[in-house]
């Protein structure tokens, strides 16, 4: 079975558990995942590009610099796992006024009375085993291990059995699952610069559950999928609608005519979906 990173990407509230933060903006505290870990000890210029999605920030609290660029990462859609903020100082009220708006995109901060250094050790001792809370995590890893055992091994082990079978939650979801993988349908998406849309069809092709089409511009969905740190490979597809929609006006008409269906009428309509 292959190693796989994204198995192990804690919650941000399981590493302030650890440390025993204390809370300055719980945010997404609970969902929000931590894939690396960045100690801002340099300049603004030369961390910029450690603050991407997943990355937890430590950094000291005297550093206000860092936590503004932080901010303002996070106001462009960059879903930063968490900003950990170290040595117990207070932080300024003027500094917490001006990130308001930072903290309501959900970015999760927390602080600790020790300095960087023994923070940092205290980090290394992190348990990586899953919390019997975090139920996105567990279902990740069934699904994954699932993938990887083979399906008639399993069913040989009860051919023989005269009990009904009755299926759990779990296995109902992965027999759907398996039923729209032998499918192989495309689902349009429209909205499709929404990162959750977004989320959700890179999710869907990575387990081969069908093809994406994601409906907008190339360009935006592609910067949001880089601010959520979702990759966006085969599976998807890109469709512009400013592009393709004088294609589908004659067809609309032909489908419409006898509703009374105008090119003029059919470019409106098409120009609303």
């Amino acid at each position: 079975m292959p190693w796989s990173f994204d198995l192990i990407a804690t919650r941000a509230i399981d590493m302030a558990r650890h440390l025993n933060a204390t809370i300055i903006n719980e945010g997404d505290i609970n969902t929000r995942r931590v894939k690396s870990v960045t100690f801002c000890a340099r300049s603004i210029p030369h961390m910029l590009e450690h603050f991407r999605a997943g990355s937890l920030l430590v950094t000291s609290a005297d550093r206000p610099d860092v936590l503004v660029a932080a901010c303002l990462a996070a106001m462009n859609g960059v879903e930063i796992g968490a900003l950990l903020l170290t040595g117990g100082y207070e932080m300024d009220a003027r500094i917490s006024k001006l990130c308001e708006r930072a903290f309501a995109t959900g970015l999760p901060v927390f602080m600790v009375n020790t300095n960087t250094w023994q923070t940092s050790l205290s980090l290394q001792s992190f348990n990586l085993e899953v919390p019997v809370d975090d139920h996105e995590r567990i279902e990740k890893v069934q699904e994954y291990v699932a993938n990887y055992i083979n399906a008639d091994w399993i069913d040989s082990l009860t051919a023989t059995s005269e009990r009904s079978r009755r299926l759990s939650p779990p296995a109902f979801r992965y027999q759907l699952t398996e039923l729209a993988r032998k499918a192989g349908k495309r689902i349009v998406l429209p909205e499709g610069d929404e990162p959750r849309t977004v989320k959700a069809a890179a999710i869907c092709a990575e387990r081969g559950i069908a093809t994406c089409v994601l409906l907008g511009n190339p360009a935006e969905i592609n910067r949001v999928a880089a601010s959520q740190g979702v990759e966006l490979g085969a599976g998807i597809e890109i469709v512009d609608p400013e592009v393709v929609r004088e294609s589908y006006v004659g067809r609309l008409v032909e489908l419409r005519k006898n509703k009374g269906m105008t090119e003029t009428v059919a470019r409106e309509q098409l120009e609303d979906k």
